[in-house]
């Protein structure tokens, strides 16, 4: 799991670090960081990819995201309706990392903590 919360830092840090250089290109750069998603891929390993927040998930009652649900956002960033918007990047999660953060869901705040570097 180390590996794959890293490579979200990275993106995160990635994003944040281009958006000067490459707005003075008129190019805006943003990301998500999705939660769980029900794809084919996690279908393979589905203990793993889609067992992550699964408490968090059935305490809610809501099923984990839909490719199409991720790609909403995206589509909101790469629209003129997001011109304003760059440098950033979106907690596509259902509110998994946000309940982690404020201490609402404490099962996640661990996670949370690692992946905030608190």
């Amino acid at each position: 799991k180390a590996d794959y919360m890293w490579s979200k830092q990275a993106v995160c840090a990635y994003v944040a670090t281009q958006a000067m250089p490459l707005l003075k290109q008129g190019i805006r750069i943003n990301a998500i960081c999705p939660g769980p998603t029900d794809t084919p891929l996690a279908q393979t390993n589905k203990e793993t990819w889609l067992g992550f927040g699964a408490d968090y998930r059935a305490e809610l009652g809501i099923e984990a995201a839909t490719s199409l649900e991720q790609a909403y956002p995206l589509l909101f960033l790469c629209s003129d309706a997001a011109s304003a918007i760059n440098g950033i990047t979106i907690v596509t999660d259902s509110g998994y990392f946000s309940a982690g953060l404020t201490e609402v869901f404490p099962a996640a705040t661990p996670i949370v903590r690692f992946l905030s570097g608190r």
